[in-house]
């Protein structure tokens, strides 16, 4: 799945939490920041660390500068369990809602479409708060995983 927060408004956003927070405008952070919105979302630290590899970026800076970007809310992380406990990150999708489903046994990700979901989430109304937006992720096995159950019994 290919982000949908674009570098340079990826880009903005980390010039506007830098300028906030006091933090330094490099180079690295630039560099990382454009494989990020170049790979497959959801993407983990090992496989942005390999890719930099070849920008010649160090390990603790492509860790350092994920844990820049979460804080920055330019990526979300998130964990899932797919024989071990990952974590996974994603870019941001600005205003746009969108749901997944999780496979738990296999770790496959799928887009989702649900008009049912979607009609109650902007139906609902809460005091206080009017929501804009919202991610869903929904855990189960796919159907491959299931015909594997049945196969072992």
């Amino acid at each position: 799945m290919k982000a949908d927060l674009s570098y340079p408004a990826a880009l903005e956003r980390l010039n506007i939490y830098i300028a906030e927070h006091n933090k330094r405008h490099t180079p690295e952070r630039e560099m990382v920041l454009m494989e990020i919105s170049e790979m497959p979302q959801p993407f983990t630290a090992e496989q942005l660390a390999q890719r930099c590899l070849k920008l010649r970026l160090s390990q603790a800076t492509v860790y350092n500068t994920l844990n820049l970007f979460v804080s920055a809310r330019i990526l979300h992380a998130f964990n899932r369990e797919a024989g071990r406990t990952v974590t996974e990150y994603e870019l941001m999708t600005g205003e746009r809602s969108h749901m997944q489903i999780i496979c738990s046994r296999c770790g496959r990700i799928t887009e989702a479409h649900d008009k049912a979901i979607e009609h109650i989430v902007a139906s609902r109304k809460y005091s206080n708060f009017v929501p804009g937006h919202y991610s869903l992720r929904i855990y189960g096995q796919c159907k491959v995983c299931r015909r594997k159950l049945k196969g072992e019994r």
